[in-house]
């Protein structure tokens, strides 16, 4: 398992209270598949998980799945998703927030992921 840092609270709207830590890390297995599935894109997206963790664009609350966020992060003419599933329920078998996939997006993908998806933090 690997520490990727600290989520801002203050960014994370009606999570805020609800978190019971602001940990985040990637697991092996979760690390793996983001390599299976986004290889051709793997090394920007290890190269910036600590940046989009840290310091998020945007922040969308994932409305299909509980307890789910989107970090969106601009990277020149695309954007990396970090999708985390937030521990809001004291899990002690996964007792920090956790990585569960992140791969690039364009714009237009962007836009249909603010669609569909409440923001809950967007920077200036």
């Amino acid at each position: 398992m690997q520490y990727i840092g600290k989520v801002d609270r203050n960014k994370l709207g009606k999570y805020k209270d609800i978190i019971t830590t602001d940990v985040v890390v990637l697991t092996d297995e979760r690390k793996a598949h983001i390599y299976q599935d986004h290889i051709k894109d793997y090394d920007i997206i290890m190269k910036n998980l600590k940046r989009v963790v840290l310091n998020p664009r945007e922040v969308l609350e994932d409305i299909k799945n509980e307890d789910t966020i989107f970090l969106i992060y601009k990277l020149g003419y695309t954007n990396l998703n970090v999708v985390i599933k937030l521990n809001t329920n004291n899990d002690q078998i996964h007792p920090q927030n956790s990585i569960m996939t992140a791969w690039i997006i364009r714009d237009s993908n962007l836009k249909k992921l603010r669609k569909r998806n409440k923001i809950l933090y967007k920077s200036e």
